[in-house]
């Protein structure tokens, strides 16, 4: 399936996607795979796997994007990024996805492993998630060319998503976001964020810069602390003082309920300004997911886009949202 006109509304109500990284030990893939199925049974539109950098994790993702293809009807979108890796790392790499059934894709420059300084490009690589757009289609088209240059009538085209980093006044930011656009993105993931009314403003803007595509905004969906706090100090981009505050208790059930309530109402904001959808980063961990979506459940059921009236009850968030 091809995401980008479901995340545009096609379906007539808000998408719903989940991130997950691929576990490094098997005693983690294994605990992963046992909790996937829960997780897939609340009918996400999507899942998205994460991509170590340079290619930390380029056998268990393609692991777990398989699992999820071959064992669910939900599409997956695969993380690929170009840190470290010539353009004919890239193409192989983008190859073994695509002989994997992976049609949706999350292009990003990806960060430099830890310690390893600025980015750098690969002298032979590509500097920009826009390059990255461009030479992935490329390497779709010679792919199809090799195999008489036509998909089979089962297997979807190539679908390209990018990341956004909503900011109140960041021109070069709408630039590049442009940018990636016109290379032909169909839509883009937001880096966590947690304001509403931040959101509503960089999507006006982007929209005045003549960025049409979805921009989907980005939940952590945590209730631990330290995690957020990580979180911050990897964006630059912290967590609420009184989010941080709610946290800092020994019971984790009053944790639990504290995370599911200041997310639950983000995410009512987030729809309120004009938000396509949901993307939740799980972090793997299947219950604050669940807790989430069961305070959302009747809200997510009953909010429709306004662009498609007919569509409009073609269906609900599947599984528990119904």
């Amino acid at each position: 399936m091809t995401l980008a006109p479901l995340v545009a509304g096609a379906a007539g109500r808000p998408t719903l996607s989940f991130e997950l990284f691929p576990p490094r030990t098997a005693d983690g893939r294994d605990a992963l795979w046992r909790r996937l199925s829960d997780l897939l049974a609340t009918g996400p539109d999507f899942v998205s796997v994460t991509f170590g950098a340079a290619g930390a994790t380029r056998g268990p993702s393609r692991d777990l994007l398989a699992h999820v293809l071959s064992s669910t009807a939900v599409p997956a979108m695969a993380h690929l990024t170009c840190v470290g890796s010539s353009r004919r790392e890239v193409v192989d790499l983008a190859c073994e996805f695509f002989d994997a059934g992976v049609r949706n894709v999350l292009a990003l420059r990806g960060d430099p492993p830890c310690g390893a300084g600025e980015f750098t490009p690969h002298p032979d690589g590509v500097a920009t998630a826009r390059d990255l757009v461009e030479l992935l289609q490329v390497a779709d088209r010679r792919r199809l060319a090799l195999r008489g240059g036509r998909l089979p009538v089962d297997v979807p085209p190539l679908s390209l998503a990018v990341a956004a980093f909503p900011r109140d006044r960041d021109e070069h930011e709408l630039a590049v976001l442009r940018a990636k656009q016109d290379a032909g993105a169909q839509f883009a993931v937001c880096q966590v964020g947690w304001s509403a009314r931040e959101y509503g403003t960089f999507l006006s803007r982007a929209r005045a810069a003549g960025i049409t595509m979805p921009l989907l905004p980005g939940l952590a969906v945590t209730h631990e602390l330290r995690r957020l706090e990580r979180i911050g100090e990897l964006t630059g981009v912290p967590a609420p003082r009184e989010l941080l505050a709610a946290l800092d208790s020994g019971d984790e059930r009053v944790r639990r309920r504290a995370a599911t309530a200041f997310t639950s109402g983000l995410a009512r904001d987030l729809l309120a300004v004009g938000a396509p959808g949901l993307h939740l980063y799980t972090f793997n961990a299947v219950e604050p997911v669940l807790d989430l979506l069961d305070d959302l459940r009747d809200h997510l059921r009953d909010h429709t886009t306004t662009t498609r009236p007919a569509e409009r009850r073609v269906r609900a968030v599947g599984g528990a949202l119904r």
